[in-house]
């Protein structure tokens, strides 16, 4: 009795000073390591050209830099009142995401929201991307259920495998004499088709052997917008080159979308078209003409250029490792044994390959090089106490490229995911939580459809300098991806 009481104590007494010591180690925000400041200008010096030491156009080099450097959590104070706390472990991760609640919170895109707001007679807010809070969650929650259903991806998994084909055929006819191609803009064009048929159920052209000026421009559109809003994300937003070309950019955007609105609605009135994606956006009892609006923007933003690059890697990948690109056709040839054969939902969900192809592409080259939240209150990171409202990027991309998270990061291994060879939460490409990626299902789909439609058509090779990635507020390809691309005849 008289053991098991003194057994009790001294398992208390650990435990207190266990927790005790771990609560004295904890070290101020201010020990934090990072590149040291100047006064008044912080670290933003760095990251001019020729006086500074990082690049604001090659980031992922740059936080390796940190993460070398200075360790697995990292201090930037960018200027006066703007300090960055960089994550790059997974459990500091996860502790950010766990403490996101319903509405977590990020400063992005603040362009955007301002032109936005200044448009109340188009836009119901801001979108998705900039707004935060309750405004956030009610608009988020009007199109989620609607947008992240496979039912709906299904219901347009016809038309983008057309799409797809009709991508195929063309390039099948825009070959060189050495079967060579730059497929970049065919690429954004397929993109581009791809989401005017999932939100407006329409087919805008950008295919037709002819050409489309409008999807020039909208392409265009797409591409400036990123990089207008990359260049006022660090600074306070005024009324400069590069928000006036934002605001060129979405002005044009808003002309498109509201036209080809304005004859979707028009049909379903008439009784036409009347279960497409856009038909069940419109039938949602709390949604307004405007809500839909400016979802289908926010879908057009994110679902060009993105699902493009995201494209454009994955070939290249394929086309620099042959071992993997034949593993991948031999898959694809069992499963649909001939090119004619149709793809459905139940038969992608079966090509477990095709899946991981994916995968390790979105983990070697993400859409963007990681997360952004602003914390809702104090958290323990690295040991460091990080006060709440501090801006933390979580560096998915630079993690997941180092060998304690993934043995030989740097080789392009698709069955490492097979053989779970892989850190869970360090590959979050479309997100986390409660912010997800609403159209990360469509972008799946698509993916899956061109891969698939390109390895059974192509032998697929490159032979020119290797690719590597600027950030545009997402990730670009560095150079032309000129591919040659052998027809394969069945």
């Amino acid at each position: 009795m008289a053991l098991n009481i003194w057994r009790s104590f001294w398992d208390a007494f650990i435990t207190n000073f266990g927790e005790s010591q771990a609560q004295n180690d904890v070290k101020a925000f201010e020990e934090m390591p990072g590149p040291r400041p100047l006064p008044f200008i912080g670290n933003l010096w760095r990251y001019f050209p020729i006086i500074g030491n990082y690049s604001l156009e090659r980031l992922h080099r740059t936080y390796q830099k940190f993460y070398e450097e200075f360790g697995p959590i990292v201090r930037e104070k960018v200027f006066r009142d703007r300090t960055l706390v960089h994550v790059f472990h997974p459990d500091d991760m996860m502790t950010v995401y766990k403490a996101d609640g319903n509405m977590p919170k990020r400063m992005s895109h603040r362009a955007l929201e301002r032109y936005r707001r200044e448009r109340p007679h188009l836009y119901s807010g801001p979108g998705l991307f900039p707004s935060n809070d309750e405004e956030w969650y009610n608009f988020r929650h009007l199109f989620q259920n609607l947008l992240m259903n496979d039912e709906s991806v299904d219901a347009c998994s016809n038309a983008l495998e057309d799409i797809t084909d009709e991508m195929v055929a063309k390039i099948s006819t825009e070959l060189d004499e050495n079967k060579e191609i730059d497929l970049t803009p065919l690429l954004f064009n397929w993109a581009l088709e791809c989401i005017g048929s999932i939100t407006l159920n329409r087919r805008l052209g950008c295919l037709s052997t002819e050409g489309n000026k409008e999807a020039e421009l909208l392409v265009k559109a797409a591409n400036d917008t990123h990089t207008a809003i990359f260049l006022t994300e660090a600074t306070p937003i005024s009324y400069n080159a590069s928000y006036k070309k934002l605001e060129e950019a979405q002005n044009l955007f808003s002309e498109v979308v509201s036209k080809y609105l304005d004859e979707v609605i028009e049909d379903i009135e008439n009784g036409k078209n009347t279960d497409s994606l856009v038909a069940q956006m419109l039938k949602i009892e709390d949604a307004s003409k405007k809500d839909v609006f400016t979802m289908i923007l926010d879908m057009f933003m994110a679902g060009i250029d993105t699902t493009a690059f995201t494209l454009s890697f994955a070939l290249y990948n394929l086309a620099k490792n042959k071992e993997v690109q034949q593993k991948l056709r031999e898959e694809l040839i069992e499963l649909l044994p001939t090119k004619r054969d149709r793809f459905t939902g139940a038969f992608l969900r079966k090509y477990r390959y095709l899946r991981a192809v994916v995968k390790e592409t979105l983990r070697v080259n993400p859409v963007a090089i990681g997360t952004g939240r602003i914390l809702q209150e104090d958290l323990v990171l690295g040991n460091y106490c990080v006060p709440a409202q501090t801006m933390v990027i979580l560096q998915h991309q630079a993690a997941s490229l180092q060998e304690q998270f993934f043995p030989n990061a740097h080789q392009f291994d698709p069955d490492r995911w097979k053989r779970h060879e892989v850190t869970n939460n360090v590959s979050c490409p479309f997100g986390y939580g409660h912010r997800t990626c609403v159209g990360m299902k469509f972008a799946y789909r698509e993916l899956y459809l061109a891969l698939s439609k390109m390895v059974r058509s192509f032998d697929i090779s490159y032979h020119y300098e290797d690719i590597d990635s600027v950030n545009r507020l997402i990730n670009v390809p560095d150079k032309p991806l000129r591919l040659r691309l052998q027809p394969i005849i069945e």
